[in-house]
Order: C-alpha cells, then structure tokens, then sequence
C-alpha cells in the first residue's frame, strides 16, 4: 500500500498547481515512478496503462506547463473542469460538502495547511494516500483504516473524480489527458470489490521463446517505458538483459517483436534476481582488424535477408578503407561464412 498512496500523492501534486518535476519528461516524474511500482506490485491495470502514456511525453518549459494548467482548471475566464467536489457536482463553491469533508479530515487528526478548500480533488487525493500509507504502517488498525478509505470514495471520491478524470482525458490535452486517464481508471479501480492479485499475473515477464529467434536487435529495448530491458556489450558478447523489478508487463516489447521471440510468461521466482539474462551471442569480429562489430546473431538474420553483401563483415573504418581502393571488388562466396571472403579483379 505504500506504493498506492506514493501514486495518490503524486496524482494530488499533478492536480494541483504545477509541480517543478511536471517541467520534465514522463518518465522522470514520480507520478511514472509510482506508476511502475504499483503496476509491478499489484498488476494494477490503471497503472500499466499510465506507464506506457507517460513514457512518451516530452519536457516542456514549466510556464508552459502551467499554461495548461490555467486552460484547463482556473481560467482567466471560466475554467473548462472543476476541481472542487462541491463546484463539480453542485454547481457552487463552499457547499454542504466542503465543510463535511473538513470535518471527516479533522477526525482522522488531519487539517488542511494553505488556502486550498478541504474538497479541491488534490486535497481528496492527498487524503487517499494518507488512509493507505496508514493502513500500511499501522497493521493494528489497517482494518479500520481500509474500511474509512472504501467510505470515503463511497460517499466522496468515488463519486466525482473519475468523471473528472474522464473529463480531463477527454480534453485534448497532451499532459493532462494521461493524468486524467489515470484518475478515472484508478479511482474505478479502488471502488470495485478487490481479489487476491494472481501470482502468475504479477510475475508475466519478457521471456525469449526460443532462444535462437531473437536477433539481439535491440527494438524492445526502445519502445519499453521503464527501461527494465537493455542491451549490454563487452568486447566479447552481446545481451539482452530484463530487470524484473522495473517491468509492469504492458506487452510493448511483445507487440514490437517482428520475430515472434519475445513473449510475456510467468517467470517464477525471477522477480527475485536484480537482471535476468534473456539472450546472448557472441560479437563478431572484422576480417581485417580483429574489432568486434556486431553480435553474431544479428549478422547472421541481416546476411540472410540481404544475400550477404560485402561490406557486412567489416567495421566501419574498414568499410572505408576498402571502399578507397581502386578497383578492386569482394563478394562472399556461395555457402561461405561471413568472414569467408575472396578478392575479384
């Protein structure tokens, strides 16, 4: 539950004025780091949805950034959506629910430090997160403080802020509709009866099936939001390595893979290792200097495709050199290996 209330947290400053980290790319915002926390977790699928919008997103000046904010929630003008409880479902600042909600905060020993109204939705969410950091770090009373949190989106949260969320999503607006996305998938979320994570749910990880397919081409590491793949080198091999902790198992790496190699399954108990090694190959060596180039495995599938051109073997100021010489012409030989090659004149 600490992660859930990291992600409340996170979506309470997103909500309320712009933050500084909000200036940065998707991936570099707590909202992101708790997003993958929680989606590997629980295998929350509001979170694994929001890892995969966030990742894209670029930085932005934080004007700008609050630029939106402005168009969005204060005007000048009439703002497009509400962010108060009782503006959003009541048509008016300062009703019957705002003073309710103060008084639900006081209870719980809790006041609302700034100017900021007890019903604005960062307020809300920001009270989510203190019942599950509570149920938590006080297991005694983590009943309790489960069951104030269900009657809170019961009677609250739940009652607005994912149409809120839905509104925000629908705005057009490139920051905030992943944000809003996630407001209204993780609000719905928490409302509907929970049951027992699967365990083979949790630990569906990138597992290379069979191993010779893979071409160590390295397209899954781009597309992954959370950068848990990654392509390592030495001057002796290629590979492809996972780190199970930071992947949310949200499939791009499988959707991307043109060879049908990678696939998502359960891996038992490695999510318990810090890298899981998921391919390797030796690198190949250029026929005339002895540098390594590329993996043996990626040469191999770019030599079938292109009927083993001349110049793959080699480095690329090898390359060069041989493209210096004057008349003089390679071709690789029938059935020869890639570094088998003859000189024509």
């Amino acid at each position: 539950m600490i992660a859930q209330a990291e992600l409340y947290t996170a979506l309470a400053e997103a909500l309320a004025e712009p933050p500084a980290w909000l200036a940065g790319p998707g991936p570099s915002w707590p909202l992101f780091t708790a997003a993958v926390r929680v989606a590997h977790q629980t295998g929350s699928q509001a979170a694994r949805r929001a890892v995969v919008a966030l990742a894209d997103l670029p930085p932005e000046p934080l004007s700008l950034r609050r630029q939106r904010y402005r168009q969005l929630f204060t005007g000048p003008g009439r703002p497009r959506l509400a962010l108060y409880e009782s503006l959003y479902r009541h048509g008016r600042l300062l009703g019957p629910v705002t003073f309710t909600l103060q008084a639900l905060y006081r209870a719980a020993g809790l006041e609302v430090v700034g100017a900021e109204l007890p019903d604005h939705a960062s307020v809300e969410l920001a009270f989510l997160a203190c019942l599950a950091e509570r149920e938590a770090s006080e297991p005694d009373q983590a009943a309790a403080w489960r069951q104030t949190a269900r009657q809170f989106l019961r009677r609250h949260a739940g009652r607005w802020l994912p149409d809120l969320g839905r509104a925000i999503a629908a705005s057009g607006d490139a920051v905030y509709t992943p944000i809003g996305q996630l407001l209204a998938d993780l609000l719905m979320e928490a409302m509907e009866p929970s049951s027992p994570a699967r365990s083979d749910d949790l630990s569906r990880l990138p597992t290379v099936v069979p191993v010779e397919a893979c071409t160590l081409c390295g397209f899954c590491v781009q597309v992954c939001p959370t950068q848990a793949l990654a392509i390592q080198e030495t001057e002796a091999e290629t590979r492809l390595v996972l780190r199970p902790a930071a992947c949310t198992g949200c499939g791009r790496c499988e959707g991307t893979c043109s060879f049908d190699a990678l696939h998502l399954q359960g891996e038992g108990q490695a999510t318990e290792r810090a890298t899981v090694v998921l391919r390797r190959s030796p690198r190949a060596l250029c026929p005339l200097c002895g540098r390594p180039t590329v993996s043996q495995a990626e040469m191999a599938v770019v030599g079938e495709r292109l009927d083993w051109p001349v110049w793959l073997p080699y480095c690329l100021e090898c390359r060069a050199d041989l493209g210096a010489v004057s008349g003089l012409r390679r071709r690789v030989r029938t059935g020869a290996t890639p570094t088998a090659v003859e000189e024509v004149r």
